[in-house]
């Protein structure tokens, strides 16, 4: 026994030094649990910690990156297949053992790089039970008719698992050592997320994002989301875009980050040699993470934001609001010195929501109990008017503002920049321009403050590849409380160099007595860059009439036969398909597509663009028509302000999206790719009431 006894105590021995030496590395990821209060029910989460984390020490803490997987999958695995699925062997988790966990994706990868890169790293669960097994049961129960459970707003939830993971594990807290991405419809997610709380993230991410234009809320105030829109939340977020060669979805990466590319934040593309629809390529992706967890971030001066939710927290301004039906909120160049308060039903085409009460709270960044004076433009009526307002004790203003179209807010007090501002065009903010022609850009300014400013402008871009500014605003003096329009604000000119970038955004700074503005106003601008075929083009108008056509449509497995009828009912007007002074109207298209010659007899929905120069028509609503599982196409709904006469012709400046299947080759999961391309053309329409499509240049 003494024998036996000494030999079991000197393996503990050895078990024990083993374990001190390498304190995890036999032991894998950890499955975690918590009672959430935001979908009030338990949900998981999967935690994967370097080899060196040691529970017991507290002195070494990590950064965290939090991930969100795909279609069909949970915080168990990216999707739900395994890599032997795709003939393909999945690496080894090195230093720990073996678990079944890995022969799916991304487990292994998440082991080994928590430790290569010392993160820990959250698998978030995004799977919703209650939803029909036949689908991705993931995200976005709205998707289901007549949903009557929790409708699971992760942008909320993401902050009560931050608090619970910094509970029990050893993180760095705080937003700078905080990051977020996912694949798929979880690289849509954290999008979305970091959309909505860029104050928590030093960067942002996401592999192979899926395209689905989701609905998102509560039926009471539910909207679709477009993430192309939501570049304007995201100043001060590193973003990197990443997909595969042979992804059948890696055209919207490309598409997000072009969108994306020059907006006001950093923004990197990544495309991976893969065979399939994956997270590949791991470690680069979150070598982009790591790399800003070592950075300082400082507090955006000036910043915009969108969002759904009657109640939202943003950068410490708190605003709660009656809103009810969809559409957003919209804080516009948000600065010490005043914002925009706006709502809109569509971004970035109006119109605005109905008039409703909208409360924002500031960060205490005022004089305690100071007075202010809150100086007002309506965009509805072009009223200038002022009120006092005194900060509280910690410093915050409390601002109120009724929505409608909305209105540009100025605060007053010392040591705070005269607030003076680039008016917003309320029908489309986006401006488009001829490729290679000089063109002019006016713009209305207002003086909010109660002295004259003498105001310096400098407009500059970062996409130089396809905007030049030609000429530069020259100095102009701004009377008290007033208004101005500059025409040729300033003179531009773009190119269209690659076939698959044609936006950029210039950027509107200011300066005051030598002083250089907080306010940096930014403006999308696209470039009319493929010119629509306008032979055998024809019209078909929809003024409260309904008609089967023939469509582009198809599911993601039924590519081979993406042509099918569909019966299109829009517009309100006598349905004789001619548009009258006060009716409104869609307009479909039918073109040859020179990017797919097969595709030549279907109809397409066109947009109106720079409605803003165009008294005739006014955009009331954008239709989404789901005709295939990738891509919505949109529709507009225009109202016609007057009737089209001999010398003074109705024309309408348009774009148009022909959709397109795409083969693959060498593709070990899909044979075929979701493409798609915009057009650009002119429709004119005769007082006979006929119509004639011409070249957008």
């Amino acid at each position: 026994m003494n024998l036996l006894s000494g030999r079991f105590l000197k393996l503990i021995t050895k078990i024990v030094l083993f374990i001190l030496v390498c304190p995890l590395s036999i032991f894998s990821y950890t499955d975690e649990s918590h009672y959430s209060t935001t979908f009030e029910t338990i949900r998981h989460f999967r935690v994967f910690t370097p080899l060196d984390y040691d529970a017991s020490d507290g002195t070494k803490r990590y950064p965290v990156i939090y991930y969100f997987h795909g279609c069909g999958g949970s915080y168990e695995r990216s999707g739900r297949y395994k890599y032997s699925d795709y003939g393909l062997t999945p690496p080894v988790a090195a230093g720990r053992t073996y678990d079944a966990a890995y022969e799916f994706s991304n487990n292994a990868d998440f082991e080994n790089t928590a430790t290569s890169h010392g993160v820990i790293i959250i698998s978030v669960d995004g799977k919703i039970a209650e939803l029909p097994p036949e689908g991705c049961g993931v995200y976005f129960p709205s998707q289901v008719k007549n949903w009557q459970g929790n409708y699971y707003n992760f942008s909320m939830y993401i902050r009560e698992l931050m608090e619970v993971v910094d509970s029990r594990y050893h993180t760095k807290p705080g937003a700078p050592y905080r990051s977020v991405t996912g694949l798929s419809m979880g690289g849509h997610m954290a999008i979305w997320i970091a959309a909505t709380n860029p104050h928590l993230f030093s960067s942002a991410s996401q592999f192979c994002y899926s395209p689905n234009f989701y609905d998102v809320g509560k039926p009471s105030y539910q909207t679709t989301i477009d993430l192309k829109e939501l570049w304007r939340n995201l100043r001060g977020v590193p973003f990197r875009h990443s997909t595969t060669d042979r992804d059948y979805l890696r055209y919207y990466t490309e598409e997000l980050f072009s969108i994306y590319s020059g907006a006001g934040f950093e923004n990197e593309y990544y495309l991976a040699d893969y065979c399939h629809h994956a997270a590949a390529r791991i470690d680069l992706q979150f070598d982009f993470h790591v790399n800003h967890f070592q950075k300082i971030r400082d507090r955006v001066p000036c910043f915009s934001h969108v969002n759904l939710y009657p109640e939202f927290e943003i950068w410490d301004y708190y605003v709660n609001s009656s809103k009810e039906g969809d559409g957003w909120i919209y804080l516009n160049n948000v600065t010490k010195n005043g914002m925009g308060i706006y709502t809109r039903k569509r971004l970035p085409w109006g119109h605005s929501l109905s008039e409703f009460g909208i409360t924002i709270k500031t960060p205490g960044i005022y004089q305690p109990e100071g007075l202010y004076q809150i100086s007002r433009y309506s965009y509805r009526d072009g009223y200038f008017t002022r009120q006092e307002a005194t900060a509280d004790t910690m410093g915050r203003l409390t601002i109120t503002s009724t929505g409608g179209m909305g209105e540009e807010i100025g605060i007053l007090g010392d040591q705070l920049q005269p607030p003076v501002f680039i008016l917003i065009d309320t029908i489309n903010e986006n401006v488009y321009l001829k490729s290679n022609i000089e063109t002019n850009l006016s713009f209305e300014v207002i003086n909010l403050s109660t002295n004259p400013q003498t105001v310096y402008f400098k407009v500059s871009t970062e996409n130089s590849d396809l905007l030049t500014i030609i000429s530069q605003p020259k100095p102009v003096t701004i009377p008290a409380q007033s208004k101005i329009r500059i025409d040729s604000f300033i003179s531009i000119r773009g190119y269209n160099p690659d076939s698959r970038k044609n936006t950029g955004y210039i950027k509107i700074g200011s300066s005051i007595g030598g002083e250089l503005l907080d306010r940096e106003h930014i403006i999308q601008v696209q470039i009319r860059d493929k010119r629509l075929p306008i032979e055998s083009s024809s019209v078909k108008i929809f003024d409260g009439r309904s008609e089967e056509i023939t469509l582009f449509k198809y599911q993601w497995n039924g590519w081979d036969q993406p042509i099918s009828s569909g019966v299109i009912q829009e517009g309100s007007g006598n349905g004789n398909g001619r548009p009258e002074t006060g009716e409104t109207f869609s307009i479909w298209i039918l073109s040859r597509n020179p990017n797919d010659t097969s595709e030549v007899k279907t109809w397409h929905p066109v947009i109106p663009i720079n409605t803003g120069d165009n008294p005739d028509i006014q955009v009331k609503e954008i239709l989404h028509h789901s005709f295939s599982t990738g891509r919505d196409l949109l529709s507009a709904q225009i109202l016609l302000k007057r009737n089209s006469t001999g010398d003074n012709p109705i024309r309408i400046p348009f774009k148009t999206e022909f959709l397109q299947v795409q083969p693959l080759t060498d593709d070990c999961h899909r044979d075929a790719a979701d493409n798609f391309t915009f057009f650009y053309g002119e429709i004119i329409l005769h007082p006979d009431g006929t119509f004639s499509v011409e070249s957008s240049e």
